[in-house]
């Protein structure tokens, strides 16, 4: 960790709070604390939808999100409401190590990512768990960790425990050096006030190839860039004319005009000329503005090879989308969003 770094934030930091901390952000993060340490075991089990709602709404994790109650009710309907209920306890009250029930729940439970999840889990005991999430992401970075996970498949329980060991060295630095008592949630208050603008500008070259989990992970970033930006991403069905299910599905209702739609299809190692005929096969539907193959440089100068002498074919609807601009795009869009909400949700019962 770079130590010079982290003492001047840390100094200009301290400073800067000194004459604001009583003031209402203070006063909305404690509430904020209150209200989910009153929530045991028992008392998320017992959880009706109404309350459910309130309980992941109030989250940090999810102000990029306008239409919030479309989420939640898409968490119930994806992982079913008891289950769902039943593995947020396990994952903060269980017996069983963090590493183990963290695990288990990212096994367990689709649309939950590690920042909901240490969000959660830094509520119930902010002296041993950190929130991890972009900001954190891009303080450690600037600080100069290394081994940092770049992707959320990336983060085990037993990676996340290695990371929260770095944010208890920044907790034992403020004590030993300010002497301030204060927890880990106080750490990622000062990655977002001071930190989160000032990662190094580097960038990761990622491949989707053999790379299960990040196929994944590059379709939800999609799926949620169309929601971000007003479009019904929960659409399911084959590709018109195949019996191919497309990745993703961005559409629109248009008045009397009936539906827009843009169909994404993540390539890895799979037949390219299946992929061609599957876009194809997309781009004849009316509806279907655009066809987009979705993958990293290597593999989508290869398709582009494939297509150069059918490129009629698609009517003019075939694009093209490098998933490091798709990671660009869910970060940004994400950041902003967040941005904009916490500054129109001002107060903690908002």
């Amino acid at each position: 960790m770079n130590q010079e770094r982290l003492m001047k934030q840390l100094d200009d930091y301290l400073k800067k709070i000194a004459q604001y901390e009583n003031l209402d952000d203070q006063k909305e993060r404690n509430e904020r604390e209150i209200f989910y340490r009153s929530y045991d075991f028992d008392k998320i089990l017992s959880m009706d939808e109404e309350e459910f709602y309130q309980y992941i709404s109030k989250l940090w994790a999810m102000m990029i999100w306008g239409n919030k109650h479309y989420i939640v009710d898409k968490y119930i309907r994806d992982n079913g409401f008891e289950n769902l209920k039943k593995s947020i306890a396990y994952l903060l009250y269980g017996n069983d190590p963090i590493e183990t029930r963290w695990d288990n729940f990212k096994d367990r439970i689709k649309g939950f990512g590690p920042a909901m999840m240490s969000e959660l889990l830094c509520y119930i005991d902010s002296n041993e768990y950190m929130i991890w999430n972009t900001t954190a992401q891009k303080a450690y970075k600037y600080l100069g960790i290394e081994n940092i996970p770049h992707h959320n498949y990336q983060l085990t329980g037993k990676k996340y425990i290695e990371l929260v060991q770095y944010s208890k060295q920044i907790q034992t630095i403020i004590k030993e050096k300010y002497h301030r008592d204060e927890t880990l949630l106080f750490v990622d208050y000062f990655f977002w006030d001071s930190l989160r603008e000032l990662e190094p500008n580097d960038t990761v070259n990622e491949t989707v190839v053999n790379n299960k989990s990040y196929h994944n992970e590059i379709v939800d970033y999609i799926k949620n860039i169309g929601s971000l930006i007003g479009y019904h991403t929960d659409v399911k069905g084959n590709i018109k004319n195949s019996g191919k299910i497309a990745d993703a599905i961005w559409e629109f209702n248009v008045g009397n005009l009936g539906k827009i739609k843009y169909v994404f299809e993540v390539q890895d190692n799979g037949s390219i000329d299946s992929l061609i005929v599957s876009l194809m096969n997309a781009s004849q539907d009316i509806s279907v503005q655009a066809v987009v193959a979705v993958s990293d440089e290597k593999q989508i100068s290869k398709i582009k090879q494939h297509c150069a002498q059918i490129e009629g074919s698609f009517n003019g609807k075939l694009k093209f989308w490098d998933i490091a601009e798709v990671e660009r795009a869910y970060t940004e869009l994400s950041s902003s969003m967040e941005i904009i909400n916490r500054a129109i949700n001002v107060t903690f019962n908002n």
